[in-house]
């Protein structure tokens, strides 16, 4: 049995193969695509990925996970990248832009079907399931950056929701497909999926938070208690879905890699 890579080495790993991904987009109007991937300090939702296929796999850090791992990834940058350039659309501070907004939609769509590339390549016997989940994650995340909730004001209920069928989606599509490579069945399925949106959904809540809410537009006060809300709850379920998956799984790298997560972007313990 292949021993379980570490975080440090996994990331590596998976840098390695975002780094082969995205060698046509060094320079020109692709470069944005590039600097989105890179620049962020961590790979949590390919992690969460292989971790989960982890759990179920007898052969842990099989080349498949990593490489879905790796389309987790291009697909979280697609998402980043395009809310960067929303928030850019509804800056009336023309001073602040980040992304001239051709090159922008550019490299957003070259991750987003670099994203289906590097999925569809893979030669496994679940890769139809896998495949059908990530449609669906990339549909929910769609549909709701064409709701427009980030130009406008929404309620908070709106921008929970908004956070879950983004973030909460992704962190759903990582754990899901994750387990599916690993052959999972059907019950076990629905907590790995539980687990995954309540991972993405919380992390996200706490990047906005330790931001002062920078990026939202709805009443601070009001927005800031039910976002806290939303995180306790999403944790519980997180919590129970850990519970039911460790009646038949092992799950302990799992509940460290969680925990370590949510606890390593928590600031002042705001979901306190």
């Amino acid at each position: 049995m292949s021993r379980e890579l570490s975080l440090t080495e996994r990331r590596t790993q998976i840098d390695g193969r975002l780094e082969r991904a995205l060698s046509s987009a060094d320079s020109g109007r692709l470069a944005p695509a590039r600097t989105t991937i890179l620049e962020r300090d961590n790979r949590w939702y390919g992690q969460l990925l292989a971790i989960s296929h982890n759990s179920v796999a007898t052969t842990p850090a099989r080349p498949a996970a990593l490489s879905a791992a790796t389309a987790i990834e291009l697909l979280r940058g697609y998402v980043r990248l395009r809310e960067q350039l929303i928030h850019q659309l509804g800056n009336e501070v023309t001073d602040s832009l980040q992304w001239e907004v051709t090159p922008a939609l550019l490299a957003s769509d070259y991750l987003y079907t670099s994203a289906y590339s590097t999925l569809g390549s893979l030669t496994d016997d679940h890769i139809a399931e896998c495949l059908e989940e990530f449609t669906a994650v990339s549909k929910s995340i769609i549909e709701t950056l064409g709701r427009n909730y980030i130009q406008s004001t929404p309620s908070p209920t709106k921008y929970c929701s908004f956070i879950d069928d983004t973030a909460g989606a992704l962190g759903r599509g990582a754990a899901v497909i994750g387990a599916t490579l690993a052959d999972v069945d059907e019950p076990h399925r629905d907590h790995f999926a539980t687990l995954g949106r309540g991972f993405g959904t919380i992390y996200r809540i706490q990047h906005l938070l330790a931001s002062d809410g920078a990026s939202i537009k709805t009443d601070s006060s009001l927005t800031d208690r039910r976002l806290r809300q939303h995180a306790k709850q999403r944790l519980q379920e997180t919590d129970r879905a850990l519970q039911q998956l460790s009646s038949t799984l092992d799950v302990t790298s799992l509940r460290t890699f969680v925990t370590g997560a949510i606890s390593e972007s928590t600031v002042d313990n705001i979901l306190d």
